[in-house]
């Protein structure tokens, strides 16, 4: 998939940036961070479940990408 976005505002093509690394960041937390907690002695699920909650509550859960 290919998306272009024009705009000659400097601060909006930004916050388009920065959206799209909040996004790769929220990906990560959510699949792949908890993975280095499995084989520690540490309780890490209710952390992973307090951040499904807020990714659900804002409406960032997507079935069609691992949610």
């Amino acid at each position: 998939m290919k998306i272009t976005f024009e705009t000659e505002d400097e601060n909006e093509a930004k916050t388009i940036l920065k959206a799209t690394d909040m996004a790769c960041f929220i990906f990560e937390l959510k699949n792949n961070l908890w993975r280095q907690f499995k084989n520690i002695d540490y309780e890490y699920e209710p952390y992973k479940k307090a951040v499904i909650e807020l990714l659900d509550e804002f409406g960032l859960l997507d079935e069609n990408i691992g949610g």
